[in-house]
Order: C-alpha cells, then sequence, then structure tokens
C-alpha cells in the first residue's frame, strides 16, 4: 500500500510540475485583451469563446 501511495504522489507532482511548465497568455496588438491557456493557445477556452481576435494576437510566456 505504501509503494502504491509513494507512486501516485510521485506521479501527481511530475504531471503538476509539467504543467506548471505549459502555460501562458496571449494578448493582442494593442494590449487591449489577453487570454490565458494551459497547454497550447489553440485550445484555451476562452480563445474558443472568441475573447480575443485570433489574426492579431502575439504570444508572451
Amino acid at each position: 500500500m505504501k509503494f502504491i501511495t509513494t507512486k501516485l504522489a510521485f506521479v501527481v507532482i511530475a504531471a503538476v510540475s509539467i504543467l506548471s511548465g505549459c502555460t501562458g497568455t496571449t494578448f493582442n496588438k494593442d494590449k487591449s485583451c489577453s487570454t490565458d491557456y494551459l497547454l497550447v493557445p489553440a485550445i484555451s477556452v476562452s480563445a474558443a469563446l472568441g475573447a480575443c481576435s485570433a489574426e492579431n494576437s502575439t504570444n508572451k510566456h
């Protein structure tokens, strides 16, 4: 049981470490609008809803 708990803790820590390094914010050219994303800007929920104009966006990490 202890081995399974240790293994699960390691997997959770590894997943959090990987995902925390894959976040960012996308701004439009005049910096009047921004959206946050988890892995890549293309699958951002706010971008999918059309929060900012996609053709005027630039990535800032």
